[in-house]
């Protein structure tokens, strides 16, 4: 009788877990500029990237996020970030189906470059507001402060004197962003 039991909590649990505790994913598009890049009068980059996530409590939820930045800088070199981050997200409070958002996390950060390649890594934190539909579909926006530090040195000489370089547009220090998205909750 007790495996019976065992039995029809273990079938029971998942459908359980996923009523209490939804999972979203989707899609999210935005800006990212480095304060270094923003004291120079530098454009912004665009990111696009993929979100899940996992709701732990009624407020509380956990999200892994993966993210493509593309660089551009004045000087025409093109390249890439990719961005690995896990992020906590606390919901403040809602009115309706709109839901405020509190979210701070880390990440991992490869930038390449046609010459070049460098790793960092990343905190960062903000707000967000999304509103969630009763039939699943999410859309919101989020406004976000980080810090990025890099792993990796690479030192070249020029002119027989070292010169410390890093991959264009992975700025070492802040940065911020701003992004918008949508998605399916389960």
């Amino acid at each position: 009788m007790r495996s019976l039991w065992a039995l029809c909590l273990v079938a029971v649990m998942p459908a359980t877990i996923a009523t209490a505790n939804p999972i979203t994913a989707g899609v999210h598009a935005g800006v990212v500029n480095s304060a270094s890049n923003a004291d120079n009068a530098g454009d912004a980059d665009t990111s696009l990237g993929l979100f899940g996530r996992l709701g732990f409590s009624h407020r509380i939820s956990g999200q892994l996020e993966l993210s493509r930045i593309n660089l551009d800088d004045d000087y025409g070199a093109q390249g890439k970030i990719r961005s690995v981050t896990a992020l906590v997200v606390v919901e403040l409070g809602s009115h309706k189906n709109f839901h405020w958002l509190l979210v701070a996390g880390a990440g991992l950060d490869h930038a390449e470059t046609a010459y070049d390649s460098t790793s960092a890594n990343h905190f960062e934190g903000g707000m967000g507001l999304e509103y969630q539909a009763p039939g699943g579909f999410t859309i919101g926006a989020d406004l976000r402060i980080g810090g990025r530090s890099v792993d990796d040195d690479e030192v070249y000489y020029v002119d027989d004197a070292p010169a410390l370089i890093y991959a264009p547009g992975i700025d070492e220090g802040e940065y911020r962003s701003a992004r918008i998205t949508a998605g399916i909750r389960f």
